[in-house]
Parts: C-alpha cells; sequence; structure tokens
C-alpha cells in the first residue's frame, strides 16, 4: 500500500459534538476505505466479473476515495460511490520487462 501522508486527520473529542455527528476523524480512513472495499469486490465478482480486482484507498485532490485496480477487461456496474465514498477504477499497470538471462 502507498505511504500517506500524516496531515490530512483529525481526532475528535468529547467536547466537539462528535457524538452528536460533529467532525469525522479522518486519521483511520484508508484502514477503514480498505474494509469498505472488500463487499463492493464481492459484489461485482458476484455480478460475473472474471478478472482480477484489488482495491486501495487513494488520496486525490478532492479526498480520500476507493480505487477499484483491474486486470483484464474493464468491470462494468461500479458505482460512483459507495457507502458515501467516490470510487475511482483504474487499469493495472502492465507487468515489468522480464530480465533476459
Amino acid at each position: 500500500m502507498a505511504q500517506f501522508p500524516d496531515t490530512v486527520g483529525s481526532f475528535t473529542s468529547s467536547v466537539d459534538g462528535a457524538s452528536e455527528g460533529g467532525r469525522q476523524s479522518t486519521i483511520r480512513l484508508p484502514s477503514t476505505l480498505v474494509l469498505y472495499a472488500v463487499p463492493l469486490l464481492d459484489s461485482l465478482k458476484r455480478e460475473g466479473y472474471k478478472g482480477k480486482l484489488t482495491a486501495e484507498p487513494a488520496l486525490e485532490p478532492a479526498g480520500w476515495v476507493i480505487k477499484v485496480v483491474y486486470d483484464g477487461a474493464l468491470p462494468q456496474n461500479v458505482p460512483q460511490r459507495w457507502h458515501g465514498h467516490r470510487v475511482v477504477v483504474e487499469a493495472a499497470p502492465p507487468p515489468p520487462p522480464q530480465e533476459k538471462k
């Protein structure tokens, strides 16, 4: 998994109204997005996708997203949002060239 900056979050305390819908703690958001991605990938596979799928959190200028990486055909019916978080789709990078022996 890629390294993410430490400056993107804030813990909440009991005095700022967090229990009444105050600020969202984003310190652990990348880990939460990984957990949200599991049922997303499962649903795409249940719909019949046969290629390899992986997902990871990605930090874009607009904020954290779930990045679905596919190896094979472009998956169909990928939702734009999953549990309130934007989903982006990206092709897997090509494998590195083989060294000749």
